[in-house]
């Protein structure tokens, strides 16, 4: 079974991601190629605190970048010995590609691991790229950045529900 660098790294260094990143422009999603192989320790990086390791094996990753994207989500499920199920989710933006926000959490059941995805709020990853405190842009100029990042935020909700849709219906298809 292969391990990804989804936030997450072997204990014994990092390991390349098993397609994610590599197919420029093009959502990436696989299922685990071989279920119940045996499993491996990982380290799941968390930003700001402890890293998460575990004994577990890869159910599930996926990718919602796209051309152009200035912000995706990369995520993987994996199912650990003890039957927990961890969650590593990356954000990365692609003007700072070294910057990606990692989360990983770990949960007693896939249904809450599931909830957990499906609640998560993706526009707190974005930011304005603008100073609504600066006198010298016009009330007009504000609205219509106000709106644009709207936009973004939208378009970074729809891609990242097609993503955790993908995933769960594939999953629910393996299972």
């Amino acid at each position: 079974m292969s391990v990804t660098n989804l936030a997450v790294e072997a204990i014994s260094g990092p390991t390349e991601m098993t397609g994610m990143g590599r197919a420029e422009g093009h959502k990436f999603l696989q299922l685990a190629e071989s279920r119940g192989a045996e499993t491996g320790w990982l380290l799941l990086r968390t930003h700001g605190g402890r890293p998460l390791r575990l004994k577990a094996e890869l159910l599930a990753e996926g990718s919602n970048r796209e051309l152009g994207a200035p912000l995706w989500h990369e995520v993987a499920l994996y199912r650990a010995d003890s039957g927990e199920i961890a969650v590593a989710l990356r954000v990365i933006r692609a003007d700072a590609l070294d910057l990606a926000v990692h989360r990983a959490r770990l949960f007693d059941t896939l249904d809450a691991a599931v909830s957990w995805l499906e609640n998560f709020d993706t526009s707190a990853d974005l930011s304005a790229d603008f100073d609504v405190a600066d006198r010298g842009v016009s009330a007009a100029s504000v609205t219509l950045k106000a709106a644009a990042l709207r936009e973004r935020a939208e378009q970074l909700d729809r891609g990242y529900r097609g993503l955790i849709g993908e995933i769960l219906f594939r999953l629910a298809a393996d299972l």
